[in-house]
C-alpha cells in the first residue's frame, strides 16, 4: 500500500480534499493530507496540520496569521517545501498531488520542483489553462499538470471527473512508475539540439552510440539547457557535446524570446571540470513569438519558423558579443575543453545564398576564439557548414578523442 500526499487548503477546498481522500482509499492506498491553509477557520482535520507544516519553516500560526496574504503564502511555501523534502527523504510518501487555485499552485509548484525527477508528482490547477507561462508551474522538473476546467467551490460532475482522473493518474505513477534517475554507474554524455541543428547532432550522437557511448539529448529552447546545466552539477552527466548554444541569444537580449530561461549556459561543465566539446550552433538568430517581435524586426530580417514563431537575424555586433561571453565562460573551465567552428554556417539555411549565410561574421568569431581562448582550450575551425554530414562526423571524432584523452589522464593519475 502506497502513501499518497495531498497538498491542499483545507479551509476553502475541504469538499474536494474529502473527495480525493476517498478516491485514494478506494484504490487501496493511504492518503496523507497536508494542510496549507492560510485562512482562520478549517472545517476538516488534516493528517499534517498547518501548524506542523509551519513549524518546519520556523513559524507559528500566530505569526503567519498576523501577516498580510503575500507574507503568509511565502511563509507557507517555505514551510511546505521543507516538509515535503523531509517526507520524501525519509521515504514516508510515494507520490504527491496538489490541487487548488493560484495560491495553492504557487505553493505546490515551489515544493514539487524541489523533488527529484522520476518521483510521482501532479497538480490539478485552475490556472493550468489560457495564456499562462508553463515554466512558472513546472520549472525544470517532471510535474504533470491537469487543468481543473471549473473552479474549486464544491463538488459537481465536472470536477468529480477531473479530480478522479488526476488521482488515478497519480496512483498509476505510484504503482507502475516512480523510477528515479539511476545511471547504474554508466557515464552519460549530454548533447544539445533543436530543429536547426538536429540532423548534425543526431548523426554525431548515433556515431558515438555505436562506439558504446551513452547519450542524453536536451532541446535548446530555454528549459533544455537549464535542465542540462542542473544535471551536470548533480553528477548525472559526465561529459558534454554542446553543439547548440542558441539559448545564449535569449539571455543576451535580456532573457527575451521563446528560448529564454537558461541564463547559465556553459557554466556547469566549466565548474565541474568535465570534458566538453563546444560549437556555437544557432547563436545567429532570435526565436520570437508574434507578440515579441522587435521594433527593428524589418531591418534585421526574419523568416517564419511556423505560424507562431519567427527566426530573426541578430546583428553582427550582437553575435560577436555572444562569442565573447562564450569565451569568458569557457576560460573558467577546469577540465578538457575544445571549441570547433564550422566556417560555412552555424545552422540550417546558412549555405551561400540562403538567409543566414554570414561568412564574414563567422570569420570574426574565429578571430575572437583564436585570440581570447586560454591556451589550454583547443580551438579548431573547419571549412564546412554545420549541416554538412562531414561536420557531424568530425563532432563525433573530436568528442571521442576528448573522452579518450580524459579517461587516459584519469588512469595515469590513479
Amino acid at each position: 500500500m502506497a502513501v499518497v500526499g495531498v497538498i491542499a487548503s483545507c479551509d476553502t477546498k475541504y469538499h474536494e480534499v474529502q473527495f480525493v481522500q476517498k478516491k485514494i482509499k478506494m484504490s487501496g492506498n493511504s492518503p496523507l493530507i497536508l494542510d496549507v491553509s492560510t485562512g482562520p477557520h478549517i472545517p476538516m482535520r488534516a493528517d499534517v496540520s498547518r501548524e506542523e507544516i509551519l513549524a518546519m519553516g520556523g513559524y507559528t500560526w500566530e505569526q503567519v496569521h498576523a501577516m498580510d496574504k503575500s507574507g503568509a503564502i511565502a511563509a507557507m511555501t517555505e514551510s511546505i517545501s521543507k516538509m515535503l523534502l523531509k517526507l520524501v527523504g525519509e521515504k514516508k510518501i510515494d507520490g504527491v498531488m496538489g490541487m487548488g487555485g493560484l495560491q495553492n499552485t504557487v505553493m505546490c509548484s515551489a515544493a514539487l520542483r524541489l523533488l527529484p525527477i522520476g518521483f510521482p508528482k501532479i497538480i490539478c490547477s485552475t490556472i493550468a489553462s489560457g495564456y499562462r507561462y508553463f515554466d512558472t508551474v513546472v520549472g525544470d522538473k517532471d510535474i504533470m499538470v491537469v487543468p481543473s476546467i471549473v473552479d474549486f467551490a464544491g463538488m459537481n460532475p465536472v470536477n468529480e471527473a477531473v479530480l478522479g482522473n488526476t488521482v488515478s493518474a497519480l496512483i498509476g505513477m505510484v504503482t507502475y512508475g516512480g523510477k528515479r534517475i539511476d545511471t547504474h554507474g554508466e557515464k552519460y554524455i549530454a548533447t544539445t539540439l533543436m530543429g536547426i541543428t538536429n540532423d548534425t547532432v543526431m548523426r554525431a550522437s548515433d556515431e558515438l552510440t555505436a562506439l558504446g557511448r551513452k547519450m542524453i539529448s536536451f532541446h535548446s529552447t530555454g528549459i533544455g539547457g537549464r535542465v542540462m546545466e542542473s544535471m551536470i552539477r548533480e553528477g548525472v552527466i559526465s561529459a558534454v557535446m554542446d553543439l547548440s548554444l542558441h539559448e545564449m541569444t535569449a539571455e543576451y537580449l535580456g532573457d527575451y524570446g521563446y528560448s529564454k530561461g537558461a541564463d547559465n549556459r556553459l557554466c556547469a561543465a566549466a565548474e565541474m571540470g568535465i570534458p566538453a566539446l563546444i560549437c556555437p550552433g544557432g547563436i545567429d538568430f532570435a526565436c520570437l513569438r508574434k507578440e515579441e517581435l522587435l521594433k527593428d524586426e524589418e531591418d534585421r530580417g526574419y523568416v517564419w519558423h511556423n505560424q507562431d514563431l519567427t527566426h530573426t537575424r541578430l546583428y553582427e555586433s550582437e553575435i560577436l558579443d555572444i562569442t565573447h561571453t562564450i569565451v569568458e565562460r569557457l576560460n573558467r573551465s577546469k577540465g578538457k575543453t575544445e571549441v570547433i567552428l564550422p566556417m560555412g554556417g552555424l545552422r540550417t539555411m546558412s549555405y551561400p545564398g540562403e538567409f543566414f549565410y554570414k561568412p564574414e561574421t563567422i570569420q570574426k568569431m574565429r578571430q575572437i576564439f583564436e585570440a581570447d581562448l586560454k591556451p589550454e582550450i583547443v580551438f579548431k575551425a573547419y571549412d564546412l557548414n554545420f549541416c554538412d554530414p562531414e561536420f557531424a562526423d568530425i563532432c563525433a571524432q573530436e568528442m571521442e578523442a576528448l573522452l579518450n584523452e580524459a579517461e587516459g589522464s584519469r588512469k595515469e593519475s590513479a
